[in-house]
């Protein structure tokens, strides 16, 4: 009843405490096809309510995503109660927003990166990274995550030349389709910013920090830290195949937290990513642990969660009854 119990309270949460009915404005050659998403998704209970929908979306894929690759020693469907409790938290990711659908694609990338463990086979390949890549069109910069991808695949023991060959024949087609479509309606200029999006780098803008997602994303940091330690001290527990999954999982948290400390005005979009990591490692920290010690630190950080959530709700009340 666990995961029945986490929708009921989320989906409650959700309506409850929306610390902003309208999506911040982002600049188009920044978040790419973005700019093409209907005004009426991006403001209102229209903007929450997709939002939401992208929240059941990637709980339900982390499910399957368990139940596919036994990411847990005992039958569990904590993963995925882990990420909607998460989501849940981080209510100033409530509304729909590039980050939302970066993550569902991430997300889906998994399933034929898990799948293809010693098998390197070129399809596997060229579907995880032709879902990285239509992430990318959403945020220009992911296409940066490619070599992340490839060092993963080279945990997976699938990196091979062939592999090397369909995932820059997958990057390539997304694009030589999307360069196609511009020319062919007359808009290849959109076509030339979202290239120059991609390796456009600015200072980190430290001071538009919001304290209200700073506070959230030190909580997720520390979630973080506390499940990968837990997994590197209890991973001869799993089998070979679960360690690989969680270095990768692991690697590109650590990748997601540093590149948030370094450009922190792409924080919006790169945080459900950290969610969707957070989930995983702490989630299985969650299940698997039994001590007293594991115990207590459960239930510390379940009061952080609580108060995250608290500081959040009262800060954006208060903003709102000022307005």
């Amino acid at each position: 009843m666990t995961l029945p119990v986490v929708g009921g309270v989320a989906a409650l949460l959700w309506m409850v405490a929306p610390v902003s009915l309208t999506t911040e404005p982002l600049e188009g050659a920044e978040y790419g096809f973005w700019r093409i998403v209907p005004e009426a998704m991006q403001e209102g209970y229209g903007a929450l309510g997709w939002g939401f929908l992208c929240a059941a979306l990637a709980v339900y894929m982390m499910v399957e995503l368990n139940n596919k690759n036994l990411l847990l020693r005992v039958s569990s469907r904590m993963l995925g109660s882990m990420l909607g409790i998460l989501l849940t938290v981080a209510v100033a990711y409530h509304v729909f927003q590039p980050g939302s659908v970066v993550m569902l694609l991430v997300l889906l990338s998994f399933f034929p990166l898990f799948a293809s463990y010693q098998r390197p086979e070129p399809a596997f390949s060229f579907r995880s990274f032709l879902l990285l890549s239509l992430a990318s069109l959403f945020f220009p910069k992911l296409v940066w995550f490619v070599p992340l991808f490839w060092q993963m695949q080279w945990f997976f023991r699938t990196l091979s030349f062939r592999s090397f060959l369909a995932s820059l024949m997958a990057v390539f087609t997304v694009y030589w389709l999307f360069a196609g479509f511009a020319a062919l309606i007359g808009r290849f200029p959109l076509f030339l910013e979202h290239v120059r999006a991609m390796v456009s780098f600015h200072p980190g803008d430290y001071l538009g920090l919001d304290y209200r997602k700073v506070v959230t994303f030190f909580f997720l940091v520390l979630l973080f830290v506390v499940g990968s330690i837990d997994n590197y001290a209890h991973r001869y527990l799993d089998r070979v195949r679960t360690r690989i999954i969680y270095d990768a999982i692991c690697l590109m948290g650590a990748v997601v937290i540093v590149l948030i400390c370094v450009q922190p005005q792409y924080a919006d979009v790169l945080m459900p990513m950290l969610l969707m990591c957070t989930a995983m490692v702490f989630g299985h920290f969650f299940t698997l642990t039994h001590t007293r010690f594991s115990h207590i630190c459960c239930l510390i950080l379940s009061l952080l969660a609580v108060a995250v959530w608290t500081i959040q709700y009262v800060c954006d009340s208060q903003l709102r009854l000022t307005f």
